[in-house]
């Protein structure tokens, strides 16, 4: 039985090599997938940073990814610092949130393949809010 860490990618990959002409189906199918990781991110973050930071939602929070291949915590909030050790510690959630950025990146790809916006102007944020968590994109800053 394989992990349930990053099927979604898991699935991008067979979708990828898979020579059958219906992929449409296959990318509903992973986009429902990415639907359900970042649900599933959410909970077990949420459910972590209460049970070992004491950390509780509300006030929502948003994370990006910074330099070094680490998390942060985009903006103010009062465990800004306790929610940016935690995770960049464990690497279990590290690696989750990493492999969520490139699903996403590739599905956001996909939308802007017929557009004139361009994905290198926008970054991968994770907000996780009293609802539970949600993916999107905004717009990268000059730093």
């Amino acid at each position: 039985m394989r992990d349930q860490l990053g099927t979604a990618l898991l699935d991008i990959a067979q979708l990828s090599s898979s020579p059958e002409a219906d992929t449409g189906m296959q990318l509903s199918e992973l986009t429902q997938n990415a639907t359900s990781e970042v649900r599933r991110f959410g909970e077990d973050l949420a459910s972590h940073l209460q049970a070992y930071t004491a950390v509780k939602v509300p006030p929502a929070f948003q994370l990006q990814s910074a330099a070094e291949g680490k998390i942060q915590v985009v903006g103010d909030h009062p465990h800004k610092l306790e929610i940016e050790s935690y995770l960049n510690q464990n690497t279990r959630l590290l690696k989750w949130f990493k492999e969520l950025e490139v699903l996403f990146e590739i599905q956001r790809k996909i939308e802007l393949a017929e557009s004139d916006e361009n994905l290198d102007q926008q970054v991968f944020n994770f907000g996780l809010t009293s609802l539970g968590g949600i993916a999107f994109f905004t717009l990268k800053t000059a730093n």
